[in-house]
């Protein structure tokens, strides 16, 4: 079982049309919320059962992609529900898809030294210890999964359901168009300051832009019926820059990766030199190719409160 690495693939929903451009909210974007809410819980669920049951790779995906979907929603519903019930519905999120990181990396790592192997020796000697390490982190996370319950995450999420009714009775429609289209933009600067901060010389700040890039990415996501310009050539152009950045990542954790084996293993110097050094260049290259496009992140902004057409009130 493997799990593919899932950041060239589209990750959005095929229930929705983001293919038309919107110039305003519907009548209830709070009702929109909700109902997104309770679908993606409902699909949360069932992957996440399926997975348990069947470890496949594309069970796995497929909870992976879910429990992403429920994650972005709930990030939303924090413009609207400030309390603990957020953090702990955030966390118990978070804590599934960790489950599957050490997994996911090496199988990313299998395919790309894999594609090595002509470079030397220490190249086929990589890749069979990386297979050792996918063998031990598949058993190891379908344990973890086995052992998720979602319980106490469902009470939490029926109390959000339950929250949002009443936001809908306290809020006009136009204050809750406001209040999100407000907070896909605060997640968008944090975005275009983090951009600002990107040191070339250093991954870990193109990093934490990705980080911040893939919670307003999921967000758009989760309202491409609601925003204007939310076209589907839009949310590929912008899964193709969260990609750029996540292949550099990618190639970080691999040369981490690469000298724990080191340490772990004799490898003649000048091999083990040559497939260091040709990694590097690989790396600098992908960090190259995005920090030419770095800038581009400017056409996803999202449009301002200030110009959206509210429907009228309900």
């Amino acid at each position: 079982m493997s799990i593919a690495p899932n950041n060239r693939r589209t990750d959005v929903d095929q229930a929705t049309d983001p293919g038309k451009f919107h110039d305003e909210f519907p009548a209830d974007s709070l009702r929109h919320l909700g109902a997104l809410l309770k679908t993606q819980w409902k699909r949360y669920r069932k992957r996440l059962r399926r997975c348990q049951k069947n470890f496949s790779e594309a069970a796995v995906h497929e909870s992976r992609v879910d429990t992403r979907r429920l994650l972005s929603t709930v990030e939303l519903l924090g413009a609207f529900i400030r309390d603990g019930r957020i953090k702990k519905a955030r966390h118990a999120l978070k804590r599934h898809l960790d489950s599957f990181d050490d997994l996911r990396d090496t199988q990313v790592q299998l395919l790309y030294v894999g594609k090595m192997l002509r470079v030397g020796q220490a190249a086929r000697l990589f890749h069979a210890y990386l297979s050792k390490r996918e063998d031990r982190y598949t058993a190891a996370t379908r344990k973890r999964i086995k052992r998720i319950k979602t319980r106490r995450l469902g009470q939490v999420i029926v109390s959000c359901k339950a929250e949002l009714r009443r936001e809908r009775k306290r809020r006009t429609s136009r204050q809750a168009h406001t209040i999100l289209l407000r907070a896909v933009n605060r997640a968008f600067a944090r975005v275009v300051q983090l951009r600002t901060r990107i040191d070339p010389g250093s991954t870990a700040t193109i990093h934490r832009t990705r980080i911040a890039f893939k919670k307003f990415r999921y967000m758009v996501e989760a309202l491409a019926p609601l925003l204007p310009g939310a076209t589907k050539e839009r949310l590929a152009a912008m899964r193709y820059y969260q990609t750029m950045m996540g292949d550099i990542q990618d190639l970080e954790v691999l040369l981490a990766t690469l000298g724990k084996f080191f340490h772990e293993q004799e490898i003649k110097p000048e091999s083990a030199r040559h497939l260091r050094d040709e990694l590097l260049r690989r790396r600098q290259w992908l960090a190259r190719r995005y920090l030419d496009a770095a800038d581009t992140v400017h056409e996803f902004r999202p449009v301002p409160a200030a110009e959206i057409k509210p429907a009228g009130r309900m």
